[in-house]
């Protein structure tokens, strides 16, 4: 994109159902919150990190600069971490993550970030869902919209956003560099995190490769004689 992109990872969740922090749980010696940080690296300007009000970070490798702030309101779901991150964000266009989806592929937020266009917001649909947290934003009018909501006490992402210009993007679009849409699989749990450690030993599956266009004649001419 020619605009600049702030990462946002939105790492202060409550973490009921985990047991613990999740930005800190460990996948193959690797944080969470590094997995989604290093697939955020090549494509953002800048990362914001989100936490919750003394949430410790767990070290990364290697340092990368990152600015902190904290969710001032934590029950308020991943809106109120959202206009955290936008209101501290630099860049026009915000691509929100959440530290629990180690399997973020960068290719899938370049795909995201990419689509955006004119568009107030772009934002994946998954198993007919949409994913606000693997989703771009335009800075501006979304903390505009996101303040409102939470000042109305709406507390979620995709409601706050319903009178902006979003564009949902398909799965099929998604699965051109994410076969398997591994990205938007989350480790809620620990046993969600166990599933998503064994794939990681099986390769993932080749992005379908589109059908070459035969060229036909154009109709309707013939060869000119000399």
């Amino acid at each position: 994109m020619p605009e600049g992109v702030t990462g946002i990872i939105v790492a202060g969740g409550l973490s009921r159902r985990f047991g613990s922090d999740k930005a800190s749980a460990s996948l193959r010696g690797r944080p969470l919150l590094q997995w989604v940080r290093d697939a955020l690296a090549p494509v953002v300007d800048e990362m914001v990190v989100v936490t919750a009000a003394g949430q410790t970070l767990p070290p990364m490798h290697p340092a990368m600069p990152v600015i902190v702030v904290e969710d001032r309101e934590p029950e308020r779901g991943p809106l109120a971490g959202l206009v955290a991150g936008f209101t501290a964000a630099a860049s026009p266009v915000c691509f929100a993550a959440s530290c629990d989806a180690p399997l973020l592929r960068t290719a899938v937020v370049e795909r995201v970030t990419g689509g955006l266009g004119s568009h107030d917001a772009i934002l994946p649909e998954v198993g007919g869902f949409q994913q606000p947290l693997a989703a771009a934003y335009r800075r501006e009018p979304c903390l505009a919209a996101a303040e409102a909501s939470l000042a109305a006490g709406g507390n979620k992402v995709i409601e706050a956003f319903a009178e902006l210009d979003v564009l949902a993007l398909a799965e099929d679009r998604l699965a051109r560099v994410d076969p398997d849409l591994r990205s938007f699989r989350n480790a809620n749990t620990p046993d969600e995190l166990a599933a998503i450690a064994t794939l990681l030993d099986a390769p993932a599956p080749s992005a379908p490769t589109q059908p070459r266009r035969k060229r036909s004649r154009p109709r309707g001419k013939s060869r000119r004689r000399h």
